[in-house]
């Protein structure tokens, strides 16, 4: 049981600390998360071994793992881009070479004319323009899936998802609070670091505001979720005397269910103020999308109007908010003379013309900063180290079949996932599951125009969000009786009854204190 708390307050501890070094992009902190990863596997191993902790509780597990959480054809196309990552690393002849990437041997051999490239005795060479650097890129990716894969083993009870997930948003806003004081309160630092760039937006301890903002992106509707989990305690009942209401809103449940609907708008609040379009229109795309989901699905016991109108409501207050601090300066970004400043359509032609010169093959993970330079058309007095385009990007880096199978299992899996939550009943895991995926949808979205998988806490918050929403989706899938009623996996308190305002009379102890 010891080892079974260590590992999940470790994995909170993780995610809590990640982003605080400017989203991980240093290189100790990626380091750091490396170890992390392997030394809380190693205690998964010990715990496994010794056989230690209890198990879960019938009404508290999430279901059985027969067959796995995800279908077989989705674990195919992601074994598909990790063999092709270490066959990219694996020397080769030049003459194969030749065949399967004739731009990879072009590379090689012009630079070994040049005296730079140094062929390896009998002639062999690797796939990866640099495999140095898909080295490195290779032993992040693997820590990413070992971190995901021991959220979806150790976070199994309803206990620990909520707690998991109030870890999350309540990081998330603690961010966002950060980022909205430096900027409001002119500091504009990051830890005493005076910001150089993305003067003007808060970007929280991110350098860059477009990374800030797809962080809180994902934990925005995660936030929303887990408020929706909680909206029956937003039901008042008609033909209430003025006793009735007054009990009603003296509730713990209720005045926590307000306290919890402040955090995804101070969440919204920081996506609006880092000044981020992209940022600003997937927030609204996810409210939109949210309102979408949650007519067309249903909500079970009745309760989609009242899940319905806390969207609207989260999102008119996150809106009245921010035109009452000041929204001018967040306009002004949309204005067609900063538009025309963009590079972004030429950085994704010119990456294009990467895809079609290594479009079996790539030119190795983590090598596109390398490549590209051959590509760019006009010289600038910066280097590009990403496309912008986290998909492009991949397609360069991996080629098409390797880049394009991660890609078709990423979107796979969010299809099976939200398929899923249309069958799920529990309010608990229905509204935390749609936020979950709310949250992998927005990252999804604005990785068309920015590189957010590129910085290594965005991609441990990505993963962790998947591995949230694989769980979920298991979760209750046994409590169902013989004729397909669905039974509640967490059942409300017995025994107790409730008066018209909906609030349970004390219980025997209560009264006997009392």
């Amino acid at each position: 049981m010891i080892l079974d708390r260590l590992i999940f307050w470790g994995l909170c501890a993780v995610l809590i600390l990640l982003p605080l070094p400017f989203g991980a992009t240093e290189e100790w902190a990626v380091f750091g998360f490396e170890v992390a990863a392997v030394v809380l596997y190693a205690l998964h191993l010990i715990r496994e071994w010794k056989g230690g902790g209890s198990s879960p509780r019938v009404n508290e597990t999430v279901g059985p793992e027969k067959g796995g959480a995800l279908p077989a054809y989705l674990k195919i196309l992601l074994f598909v881009f990790l063999a092709l990552s270490v066959v990219q690393l694996v020397p080769l002849p030049m003459g194969f070479i030749r065949v399967v990437s004739p731009g990879t041997s072009g590379a090689w051999d012009a630079l070994s004319r040049e005296g730079m490239g140094l062929a390896r005795e009998g002639g062999w060479r690797t796939l990866s323009l640099i495999p140095a650097l898909s080295s490195y890129e290779l032993a992040k990716v693997a820590a990413y899936a070992l971190f995901a894969w021991l959220i979806f083993k150790r976070v199994r009870r309803k206990t620990d998802v909520e707690i998991f997930v109030l870890v999350l948003v309540i990081g998330a806003a603690l961010q966002s609070l950060y980022g909205l004081a430096e900027h409001f309160g002119g500091t504009e630092q990051i830890f005493g670091y005076k910001k150089v760039n993305y003067v003007g937006s808060a970007t929280g301890t991110f350098i860059n505001r477009n990374h800030f903002s797809g962080f809180l992106e994902m934990l925005f509707p995660l936030a929303l979720g887990y408020l929706l989990a909680r909206t029956k305690f937003f039901g008042l009942r008609k033909g209430l005397s003025l006793k009735e209401k007054v009990l009603w809103l003296g509730q713990e449940k209720l005045q926590k269910a307000v306290v919890i609907g402040l955090v995804p708008v101070l969440i919204g609040l920081g996506i609006i103020f880092s000044r981020s379009r992209t940022g600003i229109f997937v927030f609204l795309a996810t409210l939109a999308l949210a309102a979408v989901l949650i007519s067309a699905a249903g909500w079970s016991g009745g309760g989609g109007r009242r899940v319905a109108g806390t969207v609207r409501t989260v999102a008119l207050v996150v809106l009245f908010a921010a035109v009452l601090i000041g929204i001018r300066p967040v306009i002004e970004r949309f204005s067609w003379s900063d538009l025309e400043k963009e590079q972004r359509p030429v950085f994704y032609r010119n990456t294009l013309g990467i895809v079609s010169d290594y479009p079996l093959t790539g030119t190795g993970a983590g090598t596109f900063q390398n490549a590209y330079p051959r590509y760019q058309k006009k010289s600038t007095p910066w280097l590009l180290d990403h496309a912008h385009n986290d998909y492009l990007e991949i397609l360069a880096e991996s080629g098409l079949p390797g880049g394009g199978c991660l890609i078709l299992a990423a979107f796979g899996i969010l299809v099976v996932l939200y398929g899923r939550w249309a069958g799920r009943r529990d309010p608990f895991v229905k509204g935390i599951l749609l936020g979950a995926l709310l949250g992998i949808t927005a990252l999804l979205i604005h990785s068309l125009t920015d590189f957010n998988l590129r910085i290594p806490a965005n991609a441990a918050y990505f993963v962790a969000l998947y591995a949230l929403a694989l769980r979920l989706s298991v979760m209750g899938r046994h409590n169902r009786s013989a004729s397909g009623v669905y039974i509640a996996a967490e059942p409300e308190e017995s025994g107790r009854p409730v008066n018209r305002a909906g609030i349970r009379s004390a219980g025997p102890e209560e009264q006997g204190r009392a």
